[in-house]
């Protein structure tokens, strides 16, 4: 199998390279590249801002293409690439109403904000493509082009594909497949006055569940992989959701616009397992409330949001922006009366005031019709960025009621009630970047999974602190160290709800060059990781949470991947040898009771078309 994926990896060098050659030799005749495809978001727009973002052509980090280790959030993962995640560290949600409480897959969701709307001037096509090991592989497709100067149009299609790593019981055994598409449009009037930004979006992600390996599987056979003893055979989790958007605005004056949101998602969640047989005989199931030869929970929620508002920029120095908007949902389960004819109104804005060049002060706060509300204040300069945040969000549908086939509560939750101070300063030598951070955070009632994997409220406070230290040293121009630290305490008699380990390390050492001319870059090195040893919370599949647990403490671990990048023009290739490090017999756990990723060889290469 191995072969047969560096052969076909080779092929498609070989292939690459001889395309490639003839750009080079006709590059005298092309005008078009990463510099003349430029993207703007909805982010920009909303904010009056409509400086386009040139294209992304950098090879740094490309080695790695599980969102896991790509992502800036750190991520608690089930050791392979589709399943379920969880932040490491508590974050504030920007979502102050109701959602699903479904979120073990929302990170894989490309969100309204990561969409990218292109003035292409030429057709554009950004191919990325990995062959991982292991049975691990992503495409990631993507096409635009202008119809005219007022009109481009788009898609993207995304695939993953992940083979079991623990318990298999074929050669090759799919575990996750998932595939994401999506179809948008932008248009700009001629006098630039009025805006569309339109988006239809799917996503679709199934996974053969395991349930981890077995608790009575003894400390020598832990990192047995294929050859491990599980819990699941039969058992599926489905997450499937699908979107429309549209944003449109109108420019009376600068000072002075009109905009409009309206978006219809549909989120389906599901977890089937049939037969129970082989589940019940293990033990996994704690009880069964509805059928003894199958378990077929699902839930579905429908959301319209419609949002109206007015922004603008005075004096090129302040922008300020208010709104109303309008939430109406209806959430079901299979087994039991749907919320119906729920709905949330909320009022809302934004500013942002630049001081000075260097001086920017602002905030956002929105507020709900039932008293939940999100605020965040916010100071920059050239060496310090400070915000305050505080939110009161509703929980969860799910969180509230549910009865499957395994669990049934009903409960009256309360909301929850946050607070956080950051602050970071960063500093800047030819040779060295400085960057110590703090995060202070209080949270009262907070809405957790306990030992039962039902869900429960702390009545106490906690109180989280986390420090973190980044330094990023260069060495004669093309040795890199860089370096983050984080430190993290949780206190407070409600401390023992939130898990998260005290130390975490995130860092690469690589040596970057660009040689042949100016004509190919490359980088070489390590990255590592290390975390403290810790009590992570369990994942229960049959909801897609995680719970507190006592019984497995997740070892210590460190981690070293070997990797080659190189980009030639508009095509890069990418080597990584995950894990290098791991001896024989050993491994590490990312969540209790699921290994992490064992020694892989992972290959792939991204191709950038601009003509």
């Amino acid at each position: 199998m191995a072969a047969k994926k560096i052969s076909l990896f080779l092929l498609l060098s070989i292939i690459s390279w001889g395309a490639m050659a003839q750009i080079i030799d006709d590059s005298t005749k092309l005008v078009y590249g990463p510099t003349s495809t430029r993207y703007i978001t909805i982010g920009d727009l909303k904010h009056s801002d409509t400086l386009y973002h040139i294209m992304d052509s950098s090879i740094h980090n490309m080695e790695n293409f599980e969102l896991h280790r790509t992502s800036v959030i750190d991520y608690q993962s089930l050791g392979n690439n589709g399943t379920a995640l969880k932040p490491v560290y508590y974050q504030i949600p920007t979502t102050i109403g109701s959602t699903t409480g479904f979120s073990a897959f929302e990170p894989y969701v490309k969100k309204v904000e990561d969409f990218k709307y292109y003035d292409s001037k030429s057709p554009f096509i950004n191919l990325h493509v990995a062959i991982g090991g292991k049975g691990r592989s992503m495409v990631d497709f993507s096409f635009s082009r202008n119809i005219n100067p007022q009109w481009n149009v788009g898609f993207d299609i995304y695939h993953v594909s992940s083979e079991k790593q623990i318990g298999t019981s074929s050669i090759r055994e799919n575990q996750v497949k998932s595939t994401a598409a999506d179809f948008y449009a932008f248009y700009r009037s001629k006098n630039r006055k009025y805006h569309a930004m339109f988006h239809a979006y799917t996503n679709d992600q199934v996974i053969l569940e395991t349930g981890g390996i077995t608790e009575d599987t003894p400390v020598k056979e832990y990192y047995e992989y294929q050859d491990a003893n599980i819990y699941l055979q039969n058992s599926q989790s489905f997450d499937k959701r699908g979107r429309l958007f549209l944003y449109h605005q109108y420019s009376l004056k600068p000072f002075f616009e009109l905009y409009n949101t309206i978006e219809r998602t549909n989120t389906n969640n599901q977890y089937t397992d049939t037969p129970l047989t082989q589940s019940i005989t293990d033990g996994y199931y704690d009880q069964i409330l509805i059928r003894t030869d199958s378990t077929e929970d699902a839930s579905n929620m429908i959301e319209t949001k419609i949002e109206a508002g007015i922004k603008g920029r005075v004096a090129d120095r302040i922008f300020y922006s208010a709104y109303v908007k309008r939430r109406d949902m209806s959430f079901k389960y299979r087994y039991i009366e749907p919320f119906t004819g729920e709905y949330e109104n909320y009022l809302g804005g934004d500013m942002k005031i630049h001081l000075t060049d260097k001086y920017l002060v602002g905030g956002e706060i929105e507020a709900m019709d039932e008293g939940n509300y999100y605020f965040k204040g916010f100071f920059e300069n050239n060496f310090l960025r400070a915000s305050y945040t505080s939110s009161l969000y509703e929980p969860a549908f799910m969180t509230e009621r549910y009865f499957g086939n395994h669990y049934e509560w009903s409960n009256s939750f309360n909301s929850t009630l946050a607070n956080s101070i950051q602050g970071s300063l960063f500093y800047a030598l030819p040779f060295l970047y400085l960057e110590p951070s703090v995060d202070i955070s209080t949270v009262d009632e907070y809405v957790y999974f306990d030992y039962d994997k039902m869900p429960n409220q702390s009545s106490s406070p906690i109180f989280i602190n986390k420090y973190t230290a980044k330094a990023n040293l260069t060495l004669w121009k093309h040795i890199h160290l860089d370096n983050r630290l984080v430190w993290n305490n949780v206190s407070g008699d409600g401390a023992n709800a939130m898990r998260m380990p005290d130390w975490n390390y995130f860092g690469k050492v690589y040596y970057e060059n660009i040689v042949f001319n100016d004509f190919m870059q490359f980088e070489i090195g390590f990255d590592l990781r290390w975390q403290s040893a810790y009590f992570a919370k369990a994942y229960d599949p049959i909801t897609q949470q995680f719970f507190l647990q006592d019984d497995f403490e997740m070892p210590s671990y460190f981690t070293a991947d070997l990797f080659f990048v190189m980009k030639a023009n508009d095509l890069t290739f990418f080597f990584n040898w995950i894990y290098l490090n791991q001896a024989r017999d050993s491994g590490y756990f990312t969540s209790p009771y699921y290994p992490g990723q064992r020694r892989a060889i992972d290959l792939g290469v991204r191709w950038m078309f601009f003509d």
